[in-house]
């Protein structure tokens, strides 16, 4: 099922939610449309259930235009956050639900085989009372994957489950899709889900839609400053430099010599992933500093430690505080340590539009 949004908006009084959004997903596809509370994520998907009404634009599914047709009858299967399972029924119950509908056959082994790839096996005669959130939210799960609609509409549907639970689900449900062949969309301000469940992303902000791209076009070349700093943990450091000519720019009171010309505006902002950053302390010498064309005094100020890598926040200037992921070990607050980066690693960004520059 293709399904495609044309001039899509949504009023709620004076606020507009959604604001002439255009996406084109493909069939099959799993979209996955990323933002934070408000964005008006949450509002699209139920637009496109039928939940909500646009106040103007279309929605097609393949190309038939269905803004008049009930959610009962777009073939749809939903999974949203707060669960919404009977409460009178026993888990069993609750996922045969929609097979009963529609009168399908062979339910009992498929309730079986969804239940056991949720972890469910154990809690089929429970009634919904009886469980945590958790499991409430992988019985809502099962109940939209054990039938085979036409589309897939999930919002934050793993939001309640734990880390480990939330790491296997994410496979499973990727799986799944894959071998069904049906076209996801899937709301979540995770961008951990984002970037591993998605064949592409939209990134909404304040209703627009600021990009729409595969994992590695959104994080690789993020076209606006807002998408820089929203994808990415932590997020791509930014400072606005000024420029003194072709190869020279200051960075606060720092003097960069730069190799390379760089974009004809007087002012810019400079972005670099945290990742991109060599940390070199200050009193070592290394070889790679005769391979990277500048480097940045700094101080630390904080150290976050996660075993197989640090993130370390450091002070450049008194207004620059920038985040540097890395595997250098005995790094201590208050250490001067040199930053060092290549050209190639910088992405530059106007600052009176925020758009990226190439």
């Amino acid at each position: 099922m293709r399904i495609r949004l044309q001039d899509l908006t949504k009023r709620y009084r004076h606020t507009i939610a959604v604001n002439n959004l255009n996406l084109d997903i493909q069939s099959g596809e799993f979209l996955v449309v990323l933002g934070s509370s408000g964005s008006g994520k949450s509002t699209t998907l139920n637009m496109i259930a039928g939940l909500e009404t646009p106040a103007s634009g279309y929605i097609f599914f393949n190309e038939h235009i269905v803004n008049q047709i009930p959610p009962g009858k777009r073939d749809v299967a939903l999974v949203f956050q707060n669960y919404a399972l009977y409460p009178h029924m026993k888990v069993y119950d609750n996922i045969a639900f929609p097979l009963r509908i529609r009168k399908e056959k062979e339910m009992q082994q498929k309730i079986i085989r969804t239940a056991k790839m949720l972890e469910l096996n154990v809690l089929l005669q429970k009634y919904p009372k009886e469980l945590s959130g958790g499991e409430k939210q992988r019985v809502a799960l099962a109940r939209a994957l054990v039938r085979n609609p036409q589309v897939f509409l999930m919002d934050e549907p793993l939001s309640n489950l734990d880390a480990r639970l939330r790491l296997s689900a994410r496979g499973e449900l990727k799986k799944l899709q894959r071998n069904r062949n049906i076209t996801t969309v899937y709301v979540t301000h995770d961008q951990i889900e984002a970037l591993t469940l998605g064949d592409r992303i939209a990134i909404m902000d304040k209703g627009r839609l600021q990009q729409i791209g595969t994992p590695d076009e959104i994080y690789q070349k993020p076209q606006n400053t807002f998408v820089a700093s929203f994808v990415g943990t932590p997020p791509m450091n930014m400072a606005q430099i000024n420029k003194l000519s072709t190869h020279s720019f200051t960075l606060g009171e720092i003097l960069i010599e730069y190799p390379t010309f760089f974009p004809n505006k007087n002012n810019l902002i400079l972005g670099i992933r945290p990742e991109k950053l060599i940390v070199v302390q200050a009193d070592l010498s290394s070889e790679k500093e005769t391979n990277i064309p500048f480097t940045i005094p700094c101080t630390v100020e904080h150290t976050e430690y996660l075993g197989h890598e640090s993130i370390i926040h450091v002070k450049i200037t008194q207004d620059i505080t920038w985040y540097v992921k890395t595997f250098v070990e005995g790094i201590k607050i208050s250490d001067r340590v040199n930053l060092q980066f290549s050209p190639d690693t910088i992405h530059w960004f106007d600052p009176i539009t925020k758009t990226r520059i190439e």
